[in-house]
Formats: C-alpha cells, sequence, structure tokens
C-alpha cells in the first residue's frame, strides 16, 4: 500500500470516526482503547510498520484516543484540579526529561533535529505514551459502565473465534502452535495478543460473590470461563503466574473490605472452576495432564530445580553476567541511548536482551538514577492504591460497586505485577508504557469519582 493511499484511507476513517465520536463518545472511546490493545492479534500480525509504510497502527489509534475528549458532552473541567493525576502525570513528565537530557536524546552536537527524528519520529510511543493516562481519566471519570460492557462483549467474540480456528482449523484470528512437551504430540495454542482480558478476571470476581446486578452478567462469567481455559491451553508458566496473582489478589481485598472467609470464598468459586474443567476435559481430554505437568514445572521454577523434563531454566546463565558487565561500567546514569555501543566480545548480542530481565537490562541503559526517576511512578501509584483503599473501605456501603470492581481490577494488576512477577518491573520501558496508564488513568479516575461523590 503506498503512503498516499494510507494517509487517504486514514484520513477517511478519521473523519468518520470524528463525526461517530461526537455522538456517541463514551462507546467511541472504549472501542478505540479495546483496539488499540489489540484484542485478537490482528493489528499485530497484520499492520506491522512494514506493510503501513513505517506508520504503526498503534500511532494512529493513540490519536484517535483524544478525539473524544473534543466533543461537547465531555466535560474537561477539573482536568488540571485534580491532585493525583498531575503528580502521577508530574512524575512521568520528569522521566521525559530524563530520557531527553541524561539518557541521550538530546546529545551535543546533534541538535533539535535528532530530538525530532529519533524521539518524536521514532521512539514516539515510548516516549510519548505515558500521555494516555489524560484521555483515560477524563472518559473513565464519565462512564466506566459503558467500558465493561465492550469489554465483555467484545472478549466473548473473540475467544469463541479462538476455540473455533483452533478446533476446526479455519483461521478466523492468528494463533501461534508449537509441541510443548517433545514427544507429546500435543499442541500449545498462544494468541499473539489478547488485549485487556485480564480486567475480566477480578471483575467477574466480585460480580459473582457480590451477586451485583449486572444485565450482562452471563455473557461475563461464560466470557472468563473460555479466558481461563485458553490460558491453560498455552501451557505457559507467566500466563499462569498472571491467573494466581489476579485471584490471590482479588481474595485478599475481598477479605479486607468485606471480613468474608477466605475459604467459604474459595468454596464459592470451585463449582465454576470444577464445571470449567470439566468443559476443558470433554473438549480437549488430553490437556489436564500438562496442565498439571505446567504447574509442577512453575513450582520447580520457583525453587530452583530442573523442570520435570529435566532442563534448567537457562535465561540466567547468560543475559545476567552480560547486563551485570554494563552495569559495571556505568551503575549510576547507565549506557544511555547508545546501548549497544557497550557490548562486549564475551556476550553474545542476544545476552543483551532485556524483556527476560528487564531490571537488570533497564538498570544498564538507564542507571540507578534512571530506575529512582522513573520509580516515583510506581511509588505514587502504590500511595494511591492505599487512598482509594481507605476511602472505600471506610465508606463501602456508599460507594457504587462497580467502581469497587474496578478498583479490584487495579489492585489485582498491581498485586500481579509487583509481587507475582517482579522480575519484569520496568518492562513497559521497552515493550512500551500504554497499559500502566491505562491502569493510572482508571485509578485516578476512581479517586476522583469517589471524591466526587462523597461531596455531594
Amino acid at each position: 500500500m503506498s503512503t498516499l493511499l494510507l494517509f487517504i484511507l486514514l484520513f477517511s476513517i478519521a473523519i468518520a470516526g470524528f463525526l461517530v465520536i461526537q455522538r456517541w463518545p463514551d462507546y467511541a472511546f472504549w472501542i478505540i482503547i479495546l483496539l488499540l490493545f489489540d484484542p485478537t492479534g490482528h493489528l499485530s500480525v497484520y499492520f506491522g510498520k512494514e506493510s503501513l509504510g513505517g506508520f504503526y497502527y498503534r500511532d494512529f489509534l493513540f490519536a484517535m484516543s483524544f478525539l473524544p475528549l473534543m466533543s461537547s458532552q465531555v466535560s474537561k473541567r477539573g482536568l488540571l484540579s485534580h491532585k493525583p493525576f498531575l503528580i502521577i502525570l508530574g512524575v512521568q513528565i520528569l522521566f521525559l526529561l530524563y530520557h531527553i537530557f541524561v539518557f541521550g536524546y538530546w546529545q551535543p552536537g546533534k541538535g533539535w533535529g535528532y530530538v525530532f527524528r529519533y524521539v518524536v519520529v521514532r521512539e514516539r510511543m515510548t516516549v510519548f505514551g505515558f500521555l494516555l493516562i489524560i484521555p483515560v481519566f477524563v472518559m473513565a471519570r464519565r462512564n466506566l459502565r459503558v467500558f465493561v460492557d465492550v469489554l465483555v462483549w467484545s472478549s466473548l467474540v473473540v475467544y469463541l473465534m479462538y476455540f473455533f480456528t483452533i478446533l476446526t482449523n479455519v483461521d478466523l484470528m492468528p494463533v501461534w502452535q508449537a509441541e510443548r512437551y517433545r514427544g507429546s504430540g500435543i499442541m500449545r495454542y498462544l494468541m499473539f495478543s489478547s488485549g485487556l482480558t485480564d480486567m475480566l478476571i477480578p471483575l467477574a470476581f466480585l460480580m459473582f460473590v457480590r451477586n451485583v446486578t449486572y444485565r450482562y452478567s452471563k455473557v461475563l462469567y461464560l466470557s472468563v470461563m473460555l479466558v481461563v481455559i485458553a490460558i491453560l491451553l498455552s501451557l505457559t508458566k507467566s500466563s499462569y503466574i498472571n491467573i494466581a496473582g489476579l485471584v490471590v489478589a482479588c481474595l485478599f481485598l475481598y477479605y479486607r473490605f468485606y471480613r468474608a472467609s477466605v475459604a467459604g470464598l474459595v468454596g464459592m468459586l470451585i463449582g465454576p472452576g470444577l464445571l470449567m474443567l470439566l468443559l476443558m476435559f470433554l473438549v480437549f481430554p488430553d490437556y489436564p495432564q500438562l496442565v498439571w505437568r505446567q504447574v509442577e514445572d512453575l513450582w520447580l521454577f520457583i525453587a530452583g530445580s530442573s523442570y520435570t523434563g529435566g532442563q534448567v531454566e537457562g535465561r540466567l546463565l547468560n543475559q545476567w553476567p552480560a547486563h551485570l558487565a554494563l552495569i559495571s561500567q556505568r551503575p549510576f546514569f547507565g549506557t544511555g541511548a547508545g546501548f549497544s555501543e557497550f557490548f562486549s566480545l564475551r556476550f553474545r548480542p542476544s545476552d543483551y536482551e532485556v524483556t527476560d530481565l528487564p531490571i537488570t537490562g533497564h538498570l544498564a541503559m538507564y542507571g540507578a538514577v534512571g530506575l529512582l526517576v522513573y520509580s516515583l511512578l510506581y511509588i505514587q501509584m502504590w500511595r494511591y492504591v492505599v487512598v482509594g483503599y481507605r476511602i472505600l473501605k471506610n465508606k463501602l456501603q456508599h460507594i457504587n460497586e462497580l467502581d469497587v470492581a474496578f478498583f479490584f481490577v487495579v489492585f489485582a494488576w498491581m498485586v500481579k505485577t509487583f509481587f507475582f512477577k517482579p522480575n519484569y518491573l520496568f518492562n513497559e520501558l521497552t515493550t512500551g508504557t500504554l497499559l500502566i496508564n491505562l491502569y493510572a488513568g482508571i485509578l485516578v479516575a476512581i479517586l476522583f469519582r469517589q471524591k466526587a461523590a462523597l461531596e455531594k
């Protein structure tokens, strides 16, 4: 596709989208957000930079996410008076300045033209993705129920497509397949992107145990069952850790809020869990034994032992020493943008990959000072999680249960990220900061909504 035709197509879609946004800003915004995180994997697989002439689908959707703010129905009043929003946005702007002047996006002798080419053009989403917090905050403080409806129905459609694809071999969506255990003859199935379906588990948890009235509750519960079965079929340890973290966080927070018996809550979940396992056994009879083997391997991984197949987790053997070698050279301010210039012949270039060990990898790139500056975002988010917890706990009987459900979503994501997968902290510095700013925007919106409700 030529760049001119692509521009005309995107411009036409933007005009049509703008007209729709003016009439239905809430639905338009949350559908844009849903697409931004690619719920099916189609955008990631078929609309890469090469096929779009150097553009990326997220560029277009990121820009579109700001259009609902132009609707006459959307109030921007109070945007700059909500302290939690300003503080979280402020610490990210501080890190942006670190990015430019210390990390090396601005370099003496290269001028601002280099900044424009490298920062504004090449690294645009990594650097400016934090701005997503602005439209998310504005729209989440207006209406979260629309988001739930969009997420629930889209997830049902996506996972029905997923299961139809793997059961019939009709490619309704891209699915990656590979044999998990050599000689087993059983394939693992991975979606290229699962969008925001992690949010469904905390939402469904609270709505189920509290018996919250929701008109699409059956669709929600069915979607969650399909999501969990898909995760089990992936035979992936990190995905299992995700589920464990989300469930444990929900159980803990529910106990703290309602003082309910954890044993009683687990008993309530046993029935749906057994139904899900029975459904999985009937449709995929060969998988339960491998799911159990994967759980065993997960435990062995945590204990530091070799897996059931006799292999040992090998990523630490090469990457860890390579990262430490870089850190020893520049421990305080890191290598900066010239990361590859510090590579040593002692290690292969692949040993410097940061996505598997993001803490040490980004410590090498940004230095201790850089990660300390960025950590201000984590610190402030936890601060406002605690603030939200106190507000909701003290006024729980007067709080909209949908707000409580979304607090469960944010809290569960924070617990899962920080306590169940701490090795992946700072990973968004490479993979993009859109997701963490979606959660940050929802968190500060919940605080805004509760403050406004209590002042009435």
